[in-house]
């Protein structure tokens, strides 16, 4: 009770507040605010309110990262960045951006993966969602055989916005703080650099220009594993034209990239191609599996949850310019009363040690001054609230919940398991019957043999005696083949005397050509003298008409 009169006290005093909402609250959660610096804070809410001067501040961009984002991407310029911005809204317009999650299907993606591995798999252990590419992989032919380069910059698009609809909301529930970058790897293991040429003139270029001018300062950090000795040498001399702060988010490791990944991701995230456990056999691969909070319900769920309750409140903020950024107290009661119902639910996927690290920093910051501020930001924390429950039976609803989870999760393992025994004694019975059924079989067939014997004796003797020529036949007709076989293939004596006097023409034909080139030859001579006798002869009368006309 005493947390709400505050809280309501907080409320009450900042409505009387007139004036814009504050810049440097927005997409603001709890456990970042200490991590904000106050001169980007500052220069974010600048830019801000810059651009809702000019009237280009969309309601989903209105957040502090996205802004942030451009702020860095500019040098905190703010009329750099507001043309950067300005360019990112026409071209969002122009591209159809906003609806491209919706309007756009990419069929060939199964195909492209073939010829393009690529794909978000787990997170790194600050919960950045990682990117790996295998760039040896690539055939580009292929590869543009099964799309085109339009179709695949509109996927690429696609896939920006699912990460930042999608993806980092997922890891900023999960990691319990919020997640605007990612982890990168590259490994160029077998890469035909002609190919990769030909690949950065195609679509590499393009993509870097759409990530560069509308998607800036996404990536944490990029690891270029198996890199030999000739990249190494070059990326030491395109380094130097690159900017300082792109160049420091890029390492070049060679074979030995393993420890340097594993500081910062843990192995059960790293694909089995570069070393790590996993392999996502069930998923058709590692690269092909999507792997990620993004794809647990119950993250998702949450994520939700949280972008709804947002919505909400920034949308009663747009109605009322006068009142503050944090809202009217109600407001912020029921945003609180959300949060605890939301993220108690998710308490059950997790396990218990996470649950006693929440209750315990709950508690901490219920006895700091920072609690009081819990409705001012969106939520991507871990917020527990024990009312009128005590400890032991929140932690029996959570057993039994995680009991019915389990128990869902292995039921259709179960079910499996039982069919493959029902068939596994099925086949053992069939197999059973039938032997007994042949045994049975053969014991009649015995039976009546023997019955018989006397009596078809002569018949038997009859029958022998037609088989036995028969059998010689082919005994004879086994030999001639044998011998065939051994006998080396030769050509025919007509056959043989045919190709001989072809070889004779051709050869008397050469001679002949050659006769005709060496007379062409004395013919090409005897025409040159000629000519030079000629030349001569013309000279000789030139001369003699000049000694005239001189006398």
């Amino acid at each position: 009770m005493e947390d709400r009169r505050r809280l309501a006290s907080l409320s009450a005093s900042s409505s009387r507040r007139r004036g814009r909402r504050r810049a440097g609250d927005v997409g603001l959660v709890p456990g970042d605010r200490g991590r904000i610096d106050v001169d980007e804070e500052r220069a974010v809410k600048a830019f801000r309110e810059a651009l809702i001067a000019r009237d280009l501040l969309p309601a989903r961009h209105d957040d502090y990262y996205t802004m942030l984002r451009f702020m860095k991407a500019r040098g905190f310029n703010v009329k750099k960045a507001i043309s950067m911005w300005s360019d990112m809204l026409q071209w969002r317009t122009e591209f159809g951006t906003d609806s491209i999650l919706q309007d756009f299907v990419f069929h060939e993606l199964e195909e492209v993966l073939k010829y393009y591995p690529h794909g978000y798999h787990g997170v790194d252990k600050e919960g950045r969602p990682l990117y790996i590419e295998r760039l040896g992989k690539i055939d580009l032919d292929k590869l543009l055989n099964v799309t085109t380069v339009e179709r695949f910059l509109k996927y690429h698009v696609q896939t920006l916005e699912k990460l930042f609809t999608e993806k980092y909301p997922a890891c900023s529930v999960a990691a319990r703080r919020h997640i605007h970058t990612m982890t990168t790897i590259l490994d160029v293991q077998g890469v035909n650099w002609m190919s990769v040429g030909k690949l950065v003139h195609d679509i590499v270029i393009s993509i870097n220009k759409i990530d560069s001018d509308n998607y800036p300062e996404i990536l944490n950090q990029m690891y270029i594993v198996n890199a030999g000795s000739g990249f190494r040498l070059l990326w030491n001399a395109l380094k130097n034209f690159i900017d300082p702060r792109t160049s420091a988010k890029i390492q070049v490791l060679g074979n030995t990239y393993l420890n340097t990944l594993l500081e910062f991701i843990d192995i059960s995230q790293i694909p089995d191609f570069l070393g790590g456990s996993c392999t996502c056999l069930n998923e058709g691969g590692c690269l092909r599996s999507n792997k990620g909070p993004w794809t647990d319900p119950e993250i998702m769920r949450l994520s939700r949850e949280q972008k709804k309750s947002s919505i909400r409140r920034v949308t009663s903020q747009s109605h009322d310019q006068d009142s503050s950024f944090q809202g009217t107290q109600s407001e912020k009661i029921a945003t609180y009363s959300d949060r605890e119902n939301v993220v108690s639910s998710a308490v059950a996927t997790t396990n218990k040690s996470t649950l006693d690290e929440c209750a315990t920093s709950n508690r901490l910051s219920n006895q700091s001054s920072a609690r009081k501020e819990l409705g001012l930001f969106p939520e991507y924390c871990c917020d527990i609230q024990h009312r009128g429950s005590s400890h032991e039976s929140l932690a029996e609803r959570i057993m039994l919940r995680k009991f019915y989870l389990q128990v869902t999760r292995t039921m259709p393992s179960l079910v499996l398991k039982v069919l493959a025994i029902l068939h596994v004694i099925f086949v053992w019975f069939g197999d059973f019957v039938l032997h007994q059924v042949v045994k049975l079989w053969n014991y009649q067939n015995r039976v009546s043999t023997n019955s018989l014997t006397t009596d078809h004796l002569g018949t038997n003797e009859l029958k022998e005696d037609a088989i036995i020529p028969v059998l010689e036949r082919l005994q004879k007709l086994e030999d001639q083949v044998f011998e065939l076989n051994n006998k080396p293939m030769k050509i025919p004596p007509e056959k043989d005397s045919m190709i001989m006097e072809s070889l004779d023409r051709i050869r008397s034909i050469e001679h002949d050509l050659q006769k005709t080139k060496n007379a062409l030859s004395a013919t090409s001579l005897k025409q040159v003298e000629l000519a030079e006798s000629l030349e001569n002869l013309r000279e000789i009368n030139i001369h003699r008409k000049s000694c005239c006309f001189n006398d």
